[in-house]
């Protein structure tokens, strides 16, 4: 079988200039088309008049009192099934 004789470094060097090119790549793309500019930011003020608005008066009959359970739903022993 042949050894492989190869004239140059470990193919990670390869992959690592790769991720480097293709990083360089992006950066000057996103550059180019403007990405890192700073944006504007719109500034908005509004002149309103202070408003003071009382609540209605409202009333409210008393609520109904609360239900209460009858005797027999009290918890009582539970009784063993008899076969």
């Amino acid at each position: 079988m042949a050894e492989r004789e190869s004239g140059g470094s470990s193919p990670w060097v390869a992959f690592l200039a790769g991720i480097i090119l293709v990083a360089v790549v992006a950066f000057g793309v996103v550059a180019y088309t403007g990405g890192l500019q700073q944006q504007e930011t719109a500034q908005l003020e509004l002149n309103i008049p202070d408003v003071k608005v009382n609540p209605p008066d409202i009333d409210l009959p008393d609520p109904p009192p609360a239900p209460t359970l009858p005797p027999a739903a009290e918890q009582a022993p539970a009784e063993a099934p008899t076969n």
